[in-house]
């Protein structure tokens, strides 16, 4: 690369500048076709730039660039070519752009283009600072370079602005006659710029471009139907398409408001809908977990009360599973002794009223803990209770019958024949 650019630099005088921007522009679209970009950039870059003329005794100062001395033709073509170029490479990013062409150029030419010093970039070296002498293809398509990676439009609307006035100036430079083949063509745009339809296309696209993008990218709706209806390129036709497309425009703009309105308001109550639903779960997880306290508290005392009642039930034992077991044994003991024959040693001693006494008292707190447990059991199901209550009034209305309470007792006197007849085998026994 590095020989290809002293090989061009060696040559370069031997060249007229239309030969060598010729040349420039064929080789840089090849390597903007095959993606080689910072190859493209370093190869534009010498026809857009002016040299310095230290080297020219004659020279005073700076030289004018060679694409400054061109034909239109070229001169457009060029400048084009590069725009897109740095469109592309901004397109890049960042991190790809650091890559391709380098960090620090990367954000040189993405600075250009963002802050709008491209634009006076071109007028100064390709126009000499004149800006109603910029070919109207060149100024749409860096107004369209602006428009697309610009944030602000200010820049872009200030340009166009003045370019759009000096268009119908008279240029009164004679040195530009004299040097510029193409003087007396930019001559005509500039008195009217309609002189043929490919000028009056140019003059429309930019106008289109002004008003309907660039004012509206700024708010300034008002200002751009005023254009509009004032211009005197465009004929009715063109006015009243453009003013449709304007008032189109601002409709969608301000449905887009209203959409973006309505989303954001969407996101708020769903935001606010999720808070409350937080907040109802965990009001739900904390009345939970206070039931499951409160449940756990009424089972312990629950069990306390059941306790108490194993202590002391009227049919069992008053000292747990020892008593029950002395129970038993005292139940067999009181057996074997009603099946023996009478003695005086078996015969029970009158109780003391002490003993009554206490037996009294156990028997009221068995009584006690008996209504507690079924007061207890009849509010944590009454339903049970009132199946029971249900159970014995049927069976008191069964024995309120005859012939039901005829067949108990001889149920009853045909089992007490058996008990008898069992407890006088077991005495005869005794005796043997």
């Amino acid at each position: 690369m590095a020989d290809d650019a002293s090989g061009m630099s060696a040559s370069t005088p031997a060249l007229s500048p239309s030969k060598l921007c010729s040349r420039t522009y064929k080789k840089a679209s090849q390597l903007f076709l095959t993606r080689r970009l910072q190859e493209a950039l370093v190869s534009i870059e010498p026809v857009i730039t002016a040299k310095s003329g230290n080297d020219d005794p004659e020279a005073n100062g700076t030289s004018l660039p060679p694409i400054a001395t061109v034909p239109a033709t070229w001169r457009i073509k060029i400048w084009n070519l590069y725009i897109t170029l740095l469109s592309a490479i901004i397109d890049l990013g960042p991190e790809e752009g650091k890559k391709t062409i380098g960090q620090k150029e990367w954000k040189d030419v993405s600075t250009q283009v963002r802050d709008g010093s491209i634009w006076e970039k071109v007028v100064q070296m390709g126009y000499q600072g004149r800006e109603g002498s910029i070919d109207a293809e060149v100024v749409y398509n860096l107004g369209t370079l602006l428009l697309n990676h610009s944030p602000s439009q200010t820049v872009n609307q200030q340009r166009l602005e003045t370019y759009l006035s000096s268009y119908g100036q008279p240029n009164l430079d004679i040195e530009e006659h004299l040097n510029s083949p193409t003087s007396s063509q930019r001559h005509h745009i500039r008195n009217g710029g309609t002189d043929t339809p490919k000028d009056l296309a140019a003059r429309v696209r930019l106008i289109e471009l002004f008003t309907l993008h660039v004012l509206p990218r700024n708010e300034e709706w008002d200002y751009a139907q005023e254009f509009i209806s004032l211009s005197e390129v465009l004929d009715e036709e063109r006015k009243e398409v453009f003013l449709q497309t304007l008032d189109g425009l601002k409709e969608e703009k301000e449905q887009g408001k209203l959409r973006a309105a309505a989303l954001q308001r969407e996101k708020d109550a769903e935001l606010e809908r999720q808070m409350q639903e937080a907040e109802r779960q965990k009001a739900e997880e904390a009345a939970a977990a206070e039931r499951a306290a409160q449940t756990k508290s009424h089972k312990r005392s629950g069990s306390e009360v059941d306790y108490g009642i194993e202590k002391n039930h009227p049919t069992g034992s008053l000292r747990g599973k020892k008593g029950e077991k002395a129970g038993s044994s005292k139940a067999g003991s009181s057996s074997r002794t009603a099946l023996s024959p009478p003695n005086s040693k078996n015969l029970k001693k009158p109780e003391k009223p002490e003993t009554r006494a206490r037996q009294s008292q156990a028997l009221a707190t068995v009584l006690r803990n008996l209504v507690q447990y079924l007061g207890n059991s009849i509010s944590k199901n009454p339903l049970s209770f009132l199946r029971s209550v249900l159970f014995l009034l049927g069976i008191v209305f069964a024995l309120n019958r005859p012939n039901v309470r005829e067949r108990i007792k001889r149920i009853v006197g045909s089992g007490w024949q058996k008990v008898r007849g069992t407890v006088g085998m077991g005495v005869k026994v005794s005796y043997i």
